[in-house]
């Protein structure tokens, strides 16, 4: 691997930012804790200064003489006694200021601290008989020193294990990572029978679960998609393979009259039926990319389909069908162009289905907040077989080469869902009703 790619890893940046961050943290810590430590112990060695110079000085003022003598014989292992004078080595000398030498000669314990590398030493200051003394504490082998040392080891053992277990754990995240990593290389090649197993439950758990949900749903869009673009080919095949093979036809001389009013009434039949699927494929796309229902407005919602009945009259004058329309007088907000399709595709089917001399029910009331429309033929019924199909785009209940192409309904469907409404319908033999609500 490249050394700018194994730079940009996921795992290299998580870890290098997790040592940083516990270097950062470790180092907070320990200044912390150093500076409490040394404070603290300061502290004590300042109390143990001042009891000791507190019983030299009673000593002192009981009657007993303080000599060089006396001073060695008071030193125990944790601290010294030493008369100060001007032959005295400068390391201490150097701590005593005028103000605290004022401070002793008036009779105080003056304390006064050095700082040192991981030191903070305390040193007491105060007088016997005018002459100044220093009491010092004793730091065998430098104790401090050991026990922060032994301190700043422990801290980075810990770094290091922490560095161990944390890097541990990006391996397996960033391992499942590189899983769904793959799995979208095969997806953008593709190949949509990538699935993902996991029984986690965390948020990588999540993205695996919805990764195989988006490629479930890419195979049933590339199943449809090759249905659909099969299903579009058969449909423009076949008017187009009549269109022609009857214009061969015409080209014969031969030809009686009747032969070719019969040929030209099939090739303008065909070219309507070819117009007809091309308008409802382009409306049908518009409709699926849209989010929205466009420009609404206020219209009689009952006129509208009284309206539709009076454009189809040619289509049920030529069957005798009568109607039964029960339809109140409702004003509606909504697309009133789009909606007229609606009521053109179902009111056609059921003058379509409905037999020569029957009747067709149109109701129509206001329910609930929702416009209810109820159209009814007495055809022959839908299969129970072809239920779940029936607003699929295409599928043609009848027998194939029936007219229309299996659009009208997935387009009613469409516009009704943009008007925020639903449609379904229940059938049986004799019988069938379609039912559009749409709210109010």
């Amino acid at each position: 691997m490249k050394p700018s790619k194994i730079l940009n890893s996921m795992y290299v940046k998580w870890t290098l930012a997790f040592v940083a961050l516990l270097l950062i943290a470790q180092a907070m810590t320990a200044a912390f804790s150093f500076r409490n430590i040394i404070l603290e112990t300061s502290d004590i060695l300042a109390d143990k200064l001042v009891y000791k110079a507190t019983f030299v000085i009673s000593l002192h003022q009981s009657g007993h003489e303080i000599t060089e003598a006396t001073l060695a014989q008071m030193g125990d292992i944790d601290m010294q006694l030493t008369f100060l004078s001007e032959n005295t080595n400068h390391y201490y000398t150097d701590m005593v200021s005028f103000d605290m030498m004022q401070r002793a000669q008036r009779g105080e314990i003056v304390i006064s601290h050095r700082n040192e590398p991981f030191h903070r030493v305390p040193h007491g200051f105060f007088a016997l008989d005018g002459r100044l003394m220093l009491i010092s504490p004793i730091l065998p082998q430098n104790e401090l020193t050991i026990f922060v040392s032994g301190i700043a080891h422990a801290m980075a053992l810990n770094m290091i294990l922490s560095s161990v277990f944390v890097s541990a754990a990006l391996i397996f995240i960033i391992s499942r990572i590189r899983k769904v990593t793959a799995a979208t290389r095969e997806v953008a090649r593709g190949n949509f029978n990538v699935e993902l197993f996991t029984r986690n439950d965390d948020e990588i758990g999540e993205l695996m679960r919805n990764f195989n949900t988006m490629t479930r749903e890419l195979r049933q869009s590339e199943y449809l998609k090759k249905d659909f673009v099969s299903t579009v080919s058969h449909e423009f095949k076949t008017p187009i393979t009549a269109i022609e093979g009857f214009a061969r036809l015409l080209r014969n001389e031969n030809l009686t009259p009747q032969q070719y009013n019969e040929y030209t009434e099939i090739i303008i039949k065909e070219t309507a039926r070819l117009g007809g699927l091309s308008t409802n494929l382009l409306r049908l796309s518009l409709l699926d990319h849209s989010g929205f229902m466009p420009e609404t407005a206020p219209f009689y919602l009952d006129e509208q389909i009284r309206g539709t009945i009076l454009l189809l009259e040619r289509a049920w004058e030529e069957k005798n069908i009568s109607f039964d329309i029960e339809m109140e007088e409702i004003l509606y907000n909504g697309n009133e162009e789009l909606l007229s399709q609606v009521w053109i595709n179902i009111l056609g089917n059921a003058i379509k289905f409905s037999p020569h001399g029957g009747s067709i029910g149109v109701k129509m009331a206001d329910t609930s907040g929702f416009v209810t429309v109820e159209i009814t033929d007495n055809g022959p019924g839908i299969a129970p077989q072809h239920h779940d199909k029936i607003f699929t785009r295409f599928y043609k209940a009848s027998k194939p080469g029936a007219d229309g192409n299996g659009l009208g309904l997935p387009i009613a469907k469409r516009i009704v869902e943009l008007s925020g409404g639903e449609i379904g319908f229940v059938s049986q033999l004799g019988n069938t009703t379609f039912f559009v609500k749409l709210p109010k």
